[in-house]
């Protein structure tokens, strides 16, 4: 059995129906050290006080989800964006050595799209320009260059006051849940602070009444609310932070790596949620990952980065059935082989280059076992296959893969 299908077990079990409903209010209420394991909290409520009915909180405001098209349309759309950072010495000293600009190209033309209710992974090594999409996507970085499009409006044609709607549509769920969450804060202020930015609820008991709701959504308890960031184990801390991106009713989730830091029993249920989640409120998700197990069991279509540009996109099952790009076959053959299958597996070699100073052609050619000389002179361009993959590899495109 393959890494990734035990991880799925894992997940299986974690949704299944040994899993406890809920814990009660109490239990709930308790501090919990990040030492402690989190207690099992499956995604449907019991009966109690303090618990919400198993709607989705969309239906509990009173705005139901719509359900999914068969053929969905794409809620967000990238055209060809790039992000470059200057990184040069001051002024003074370029100036007197007689040194050039340097920029930084995190991110260099980069397009995808994301149907409504679907969720796109990206995946690739440290470095290669994943967070950095997902802050150009939310508006926290300006791209240098290409367009975001959500809802068939672009983003870079309006205005921070014109776009403000908007963004209350795009949240961002971020790797480090307690770097994150204001400290000297109570959870009930932290998840509020959205409704209270883009006043969506006025009165001060509607505010609290949402927060409770949402502390609820996320399989916590109201009483919650009153306490402080460090009162939580990792997990729930990353539930106060899904709590709190879906304080303003988005339609677009980023989710930078939001299980990275957790153990696995704990990444099982923060998952679990969030597919719940997705599933009761019709979101769509961009969701980044190193963990390829994760992506596997999570995404619809998988993107697979390298040093700032998408070398192969493709559905699930194609990728993890046929991958194309060379990059792609290493770094599912990095993946543990539990089964003692005896196949023949091609380990990730070298180091990701200096991004400062990529190679020329095809950035991967270093570290290619079918590299040729086009392949170090000539960029290659993603392109379509007949099975809807799309890879941007030369070997692939002459059939030498």
């Amino acid at each position: 059995m393959s890494l990734i299908d035990r991880f799925g077990e894992h997940l299986e079990r974690g949704r299944g129906a040994g899993s406890p409903a809920g814990v009660p209010s109490s239990a709930a209420s308790e501090v919990t050290t990040p030492a402690d394991p989190e207690p099992t909290r499956s995604l449907a409520p019991t009966a109690g006080a303090d618990r919400s009915p198993d709607i989705s909180l969309n239906n509990a405001l009173g705005a139901a989800a719509d359900p999914a098209p068969q053929h969905p349309e794409p809620l967000v759309v990238v055209e060809d964006i790039a992000k470059s950072f200057d990184v040069s010495e001051p002024w003074l000293n370029r100036v007197i050595e007689r040194k050039p600009r340097t920029l930084l190209r995190a991110v260099d033309g980069v397009s995808f799209e994301i149907p409504r209710g679907r969720t796109l992974a990206l995946v690739g090594e440290s470095g290669c320009g994943k967070s950095t999409v997902a802050r150009l996507l939310v508006g926290l970085y300006k791209p240098s260059r290409g367009r975001v499009h959500f809802d068939g409006t672009d983003l870079s044609s309006l205005s921070p006051a014109a776009a403000r709607p908007l963004r209350a549509q795009m949240q961002m769920i971020f790797q480090d849940p307690y770097a994150s969450l204001n400290p000297r804060w109570k959870v009930a202020d932290i998840i509020a602070e959205p409704i209270r930015v883009h006043r969506l609820i006025a009165s001060p008991d509607g505010v609290r009444a949402r927060v409770e709701a949402l502390l609820r959504h996320v399989g916590l308890a109201a009483a919650d609310a009153e306490k402080y960031p460090h009162q939580f184990s990792g997990g729930q801390r990353q539930r106060l932070s899904i709590a709190r991106a879906l304080a303003s009713q988005p339609r677009f989730l980023v989710c930078d790596e939001p299980t990275s830091a957790l153990d696995v029993s704990v990444q099982a249920q923060v998952l679990n949620l969030m597919r719940e989640i997705q599933q009761a409120d019709g979101l769509t998700y961009l969701f980044i990952s190193h963990n390829l197990a994760v992506v596997h069991h999570v995404s619809d279509e998988v993107g697979v980065m390298y040093l700032g540009r998408i070398v192969e996109l493709a559905p699930k099952s194609i990728l993890f059935e046929r991958p194309r790009h060379p990059y792609t076959r290493m770094l599912l053959d990095a993946i543990p082989d539990t089964r003692m299958s005896g196949t023949a597996r091609t380990p990730v070699a070298g180091e990701v280059p200096n991004p400062l100073n990529p190679p020329s052609g095809c950035t991967f050619h270093p570290r290619c076992p079918l590299a040729n000389d086009r392949c170090r002179s000539e960029r290659p361009l993603l392109q379509t296959l007949s099975d809807g993959a799309k890879v941007a590899c030369h070997a692939v495109e002459e059939g030498r893969s």
